[in-house]
């Protein structure tokens, strides 16, 4: 697989986590000439608990305490390890960032289950700088364009069938300025048509699935709506997710609500509802306006942790808080058409949006993920395409493909 790499900016201190594969002396080497501060932690040494429970408290315990000892704030530090319980206690603590290292044998989704922000396969894939004093902390990620290397992309389906799911707005349409006018342009539409003459292919999209279904307009194309929560597709595939379901009454309060206040008072606010969410779009609106949007969905949502909110490309949105996303939907999907087994079938994930993050972990360890240029976290993705031409190009290569 390919190696993505990152460097981070503005960071005070680094706590390594030597581990038995990842993390050994050898490894440390590279950090001897470390550009800011770093904190060494045996993990063998910490705590001979018993149980996991108990475990992760202690640990959660120590790197408190380290931080307190270094006199840095916790927003300043990355914490870089192996260990799972490392990993989860680490989650909560506000770091700037929390990265695991895989390594060769060890699988990425469990490090991004217990908390990590990003997994990468050796320490020395990261990189980190100390900035000046009221500087944030920031990063720049290394992602391989597909195009640079197409027979290493290309090496896992030489045994093994694509299955092709696809965010919409910024991977298959532009991103628009009104959002009823996304449309698919109609060269998009036929490789779309030609890709699922050959593969697999589904749309996933925050969109509500009957709207994206009326934007493709393709009958061989399985739509997953609302973050996967609304799935349907050929020979009756059909899904609706049923303790969602449940919460449409509260979802008609909110929107309500937030036509009511943001829409009205804010100028270029638009409330956009969907079958299992609310998305407050702000792309038009003035400078700030967010931080009001933001302040509004909290004390609408309150204590109701039925719900939660959500953050898009200039989207605020409110959703059912359940354990369910675009990543699960992929899931779904693979397995209820039989395509789960790995040895023939392997997903290809293509976004460009913060919530597509969620179908990169799922098939961090089985599957392959592609960015569609930027956004504002780092992503667990393979590789990066750099804009919807260059996703049009890549379904061109992959229709035409021998």
């Amino acid at each position: 697989m390919n190696k993505s790499s990152i460097k981070l900016f503005g960071i005070d201190t680094v706590i390594l986590v030597p581990g038995k594969e990842n993390l050994s002396g050898e490894h440390l080497a590279h950090w001897k000439n470390c550009h800011t501060g770093k904190e060494i932690i045996h993990p063998d040494r910490e705590t001979a608990e018993k149980t996991a429970g108990r475990k992760s408290v202690k640990i959660k315990e120590r790197l408190m305490s380290v931080i307190h000892h270094l006199q840095v704030p916790a927003k300043r530090v990355v914490l870089v390890s192996e260990d799972l319980f490392f990993i989860s206690a680490a989650k909560r603590l506000g770091l700037a960032m929390v990265i695991g290292i895989s390594g060769e044998t060890q699988g990425k989704s469990k490090l991004y289950e217990k908390g990590a922000h990003l997994v990468l396969e050796r320490l020395e894939n990261v990189s980190v700088y100390k900035g000046k004093d009221e500087s944030a902390c920031s990063f720049t990620q290394h992602l391989p364009n597909v195009f640079t290397d197409l027979n290493k992309f290309e090496t896992p389906f030489r045994d093994r069938q694509p299955v092709f799911f696809l965010d919409y707005d910024g991977t298959l349409a532009p991103i628009v300025r009104d959002p009823a006018s996304a449309f698919l342009p109609d060269h998009t539409r036929d490789l779309l048509r030609g890709l699922s003459n050959r593969y697999t292919v589904a749309v996933v999209s925050g969109r509500d699935m009957d709207d994206i279904m009326q934007f493709v307009s393709l009958d061989r194309i399985i739509y997953a709506g609302s973050h996967g929560f609304r799935i349907s597709g050929p020979d009756g595939l059909y899904m609706e997710h049923a303790e969602a379901r449940t919460l449409l009454t509260k979802l008609d309060q909110f929107e309500k609500h937030l036509r009511e206040t943001v829409e009205k008072e804010i100028d270029g606010v638009e409330v956009e509802r969907k079958y299992f969410a609310i998305a407050v779009h702000y792309r038009n609106a003035p400078p700030g306006s967010l931080e009001r949007i933001k302040k509004e969905a909290d004390q609408l949502i309150g204590k109701q942790r039925e719900f939660k909110r959500g953050r898009g490309k200039k989207i605020l949105e409110i959703r059912p808080s359940l354990e369910w996303h675009k990543g699960k939907a992929v899931e779904w999907i693979m397995q209820k058409l039989g395509l789960s087994d790995q040895r023939k079938y392997i997903p290809v994930y293509i976004g460009d949006d913060v919530t597509d993050e969620d179908a990169f972990r799922t098939i961090a360890d089985d599957g392959i993920g592609i960015l569609v240029g930027t956004h504002s976290l780092p992503s667990a993705a393979n590789y990066q395409l750099k804009d919807v031409d260059q996703v049009s190009k890549f379904l061109h290569y992959m229709v035409h493909a021998d």
